[in-house]
């Protein structure tokens, strides 16, 4: 064992003076905090993002194929396309993808008694029935796709429930204009209520037979608004737009669902630069921290420092001695801020103890989603960074004279 490792363990060892000690506990206990602080913030806010974003994309998928149509951001009533099997094969083809549904939307009012509502119907397919929307079904069940003509049934938000004074089972009367100015009516029945929590979405949308967007819109059986594609991973959404754009027929374009609603993307991807600022702050608290920490024990050994300097060993060896003790300090700052951080993540994935106001947050609980490599990314660039910043309470050490500290009083 090299004497500098020794020496640093036996300081290490020893109990130190109740001034330096409460330095060393301070330290310490200052990297917990600060790496704690870092992991939960990255957690939640990657589970934010992640949970609000899931919630979009079950709604609408990461992709939607439809037909070009300049200076149109939101859903509409689409120019129709004529969907086909090898449109369909295209889609399929493109990488990641892996589901395609088809859609339509159009603009109505829906009636109850004596209650109206203006909504936007999207038309789904009997796809829709194995995504991820499924989950939102708070009561009744999703739609059911007869071999022929169209279903009858609607599946409408709980807050629209509420508006048109109505629950599942209930009939009520969509009212739409044809060739405008020929008011139209027809009976639905409601099959199924639906709640993402997204209150924009919860006050305009209702799912239909898409077969029933067709006849409302006066299209061709093979006419839909166009389809709706998911990805293995979303994040590729963007990377792959121009290329999977090329590979449509002329007249039809992807675009990317966080394009088409970068209201919610943009204010989710904010939350990117609450990271950068909490991890920089926390990293400078443990990093200057550090250094009054080292920077006092530095002082506190002096003579010793200069006893080992007398004795010939090298200043780059007296540093390494010091560079130990700050290793077991930040060390152990580290281990039980990771500790203390995955189990107050861990309990709140699991028992999802705090709650949140889901209308204001579009989630009911604080989300939790744990990114191993970012966790370890922490951990490593905490140790790495803080002893980096070691070299300037380090720099006294050349500054100590042998011959006033070893001098008797």
């Amino acid at each position: 064992m090299k004497t500098s490792r020794y020496i640093a363990q036996r300081l290490a060892s020893q109990q130190p003076s109740s001034f330096s000690g409460f330095i060393v506990r301070l330290a310490t206990a200052a990297t917990t905090v600060s790496v704690a602080t870092m992991i939960i913030t990255i957690s939640l806010i990657n589970g934010f993002q992640y949970e609000v974003a899931n919630k979009v994309y079950s709604f609408w998928g990461h992709i939607r194929v439809q037909a070009l149509q300049p200076y149109r951001t939101m859903v509409a009533e689409e120019t129709p396309i004529a969907a086909s099997d090898s449109l369909e094969k295209i889609i399929a083809a493109q990488p990641g993808v892996v589901h395609v549904q088809a859609f339509a939307a159009r603009s109505v009012v829906l009636r109850s008694t004596g209650q109206f509502d203006g909504v936007l119907i999207k038309g789904i397919d009997r796809r829709m029935a194995t995504s991820d929307f499924s989950r939102f079904i708070t009561q009744g069940s999703m739609l059911q796709f007869p071999d022929s003509g169209y279903s009858s049934q609607l599946i409408i938000s709980e807050a629209m429930a509420r508006t048109l004074e109505v629950k599942v089972g209930d009939t009520v009367s969509t009212i739409f204009l044809r060739n405008g100015d020929d008011i139209r009516s027809r009976k639905q029945i409601i099959c199924g209520l639906y709640s993402t929590g997204i209150e924009e979405y919860d006050q305009q949308f209702v799912l239909a037979d898409v077969r029933f967007l067709q006849r409302l819109n006066l299209w061709a059986p093979n006419q839909i608004g166009g389809y709706e594609v998911w990805l293995q991973d979303p994040a590729n959404a963007p990377l792959i737009e121009k290329p999977f754009t090329q590979a449509l027929p002329q007249g039809i374009m992807a675009s990317p669902v966080a394009d088409i609603y970068p209201n919610i993307f943009d204010w989710l991807g904010i939350q990117n630069q609450t990271k950068k600022i909490v991890i920089s702050i926390m990293l400078a608290v443990a990093i200057i921290n550090l250094i009054t920490c080292l920077l006092i024990l530095v002082m506190e050994r002096t003579k010793m420092v200069a006893l080992l300097a007398a004795m010939g060993m090298p200043l780059q060896e007296q540093r390494i001695i010091f560079w130990h003790y700050a290793a077991r300090i930040t060390g152990k700052g580290i281990a039980i801020g990771l500790l203390l951080s995955l189990s107050l993540l861990l309990l709140q994935q699991y028992t999802g103890l705090i709650k949140m106001d889901e209308k204001t947050y579009y989630v009911s609980t604080v989300p939790v989603r744990i990114i191993w490599w970012q966790v370890l990314a922490v951990v490593v660039g905490t140790f790495v960074i803080c002893l980096a910043a070691l070299r300037l309470p380090l720099g006294y050490l050349q500054r100590i004279s042998i011959i006033k500290a070893l001098r008797f009083n």
